[in-house]
């Protein structure tokens, strides 16, 4: 399934200054104080929307045609701000909402740590050999990360990028709008940068964003080109083989490499490869207890309820083509017991996950033994 190697571009100083932005940036399981939050809402309230919004960054007429019809209110809980990065809004039309985010590393709190969790393989890669963008976009979320040089840092500074729509749940799922909110984010990224003086070149626009990935049969090939089938043990085995499917993420230079596995059509399983500017942060097992949510705006699912479960990490430095590479199992299903996948220890399945991964991956390196692997006991 995955048959490309992909090579995301990122600069790795980029990653050591993120790290000095970034509280908690270490893998250390010393993390335990709670990243700052990204402050109170300062707007005031839902409003009738104007001719723009999100602080007049953003065509009014761009985000009600991704809700449905009625009448749009917003409100701009943190406006752009001159020489500091940072927007979060929402437009509300027809019962779901756009939201529309950009915040430093070190402010995006838990959104930044979960995203790869949150990054299923129906999302594609916004980046291309052209644009070299380092983002995803699916349905109805789509992000990247950009630099900005901020006063009185040295470096630039990566700022997490984020468009998506959510409505109530259960509610009827939206049409698939990954291009137009791929555009969206580019414009926020933008906006935003010029409002801030970053100082770094135009976001360029992302090229056509692949279609969502669909799950397919499972076979004795490796699963997403990375996982000996036999490692599902029994539960995948003869008769059992037919009630699995897998999917991975769409060919191309992108930030995160996904493979889901399910079981009679539902997702029990997640494995993905984070590349870059998000791998040192990414959610190891058992953090999550320790991560600050931002004040959510009103009617927007918490991201941690759709990440799943972490249930091991491993980071490789300089894992793939140079870049830091994070390997990261979660599970969707809790059905299995503390510290086992599939009736079988967590730590031989992850393992053996992970291990098939850095062989797969574009000039990777295999993972030491001696590595600090993170897994659910």
């Amino acid at each position: 399934m995955l048959r490309s190697r992909l090579r995301p571009a990122l600069h790795v100083a980029s990653l050591v200054t993120a790290c000095l932005l970034a509280a908690g940036c270490s893998d250390s399981p010393s993390r335990t104080t709670a990243e700052p939050s990204a402050g109170t809402p300062t707007g005031s309230g839902l409003q009738p929307a104007g001719a723009t919004v999100c602080g007049d960054l953003l065509p009014t007429t761009a985000i009600t045609g991704l809700l449905p019809a009625g009448d749009a209110t917003t409100s701009t809980d943190q406006p752009p701000l001159p020489h500091y990065p940072v927007l979060r809004c929402q437009v509300t039309a027809g019962g779901r909402t756009f939201i529309g985010s950009a915040f430093l590393f070190n402010m995006a709190g838990a959104e930044r740590v979960q995203l790869p969790g949150l990054t299923t393989t129906r999302s594609a890669p916004i980046g291309n050999g052209q644009n070299r963008l380092y983002g995803m976009a699916g349905a109805d979320d789509a992000w990247l990360v950009r630099e900005c040089r901020v006063q009185n840092v040295a470096d630039p500074v990566p700022i997490l990028i984020r468009a998506r729509t959510v409505g109530p749940a259960g509610g009827t799922p939206p049409p698939d709008q990954r291009q137009q909110l791929a555009e969206l984010t580019v414009a926020i990224a933008n906006g935003v940068s010029k409002a801030a003086g970053c100082g770094e070149p135009e976001t360029p626009r992302p090229g056509t964003i692949p279609p969502a990935s669909e799950p397919k049969p499972i076979t004795d090939a490796p699963v997403c080109g990375m996982l000996d089938p036999a490692a599902l043990g029994p539960q995948a085995a003869g008769d059992q083989r037919g009630r699995w499917t897998a999917s991975a993420t769409p060919e191309g230079p992108g930030a995160i490499q996904g493979c889901d596995l399910f079981l009679d059509g539902t997702r029990v399983l997640s494995f993905a490869i984070v590349h870059g500017y998000l791998a040192p942060g990414t959610e190891y097992p058992g953090e999550r207890g320790t991560l600050s949510e931002r004040l959510p705006a009103i009617g927007v699912p918490n991201d941690a309820a759709l990440a799943g479960t972490v249930v091991g990490k491993v980071t490789v430095m300089s894992g793939c083509d140079g870049h830091t590479v994070a390997y990261q199992l979660s599970r969707h299903n809790g059905e299995d017991s503390r510290g086992q996948i599939l009736g079988q220890p967590a730590e031989t399945f992850f393992k053996a996950f992970a291990n098939g991964a850095s062989k797969w991956g574009f000039n990777c390196v295999p993972i030491a033994p001696n590595a600090d692997w993170r897994i659910l006991d």
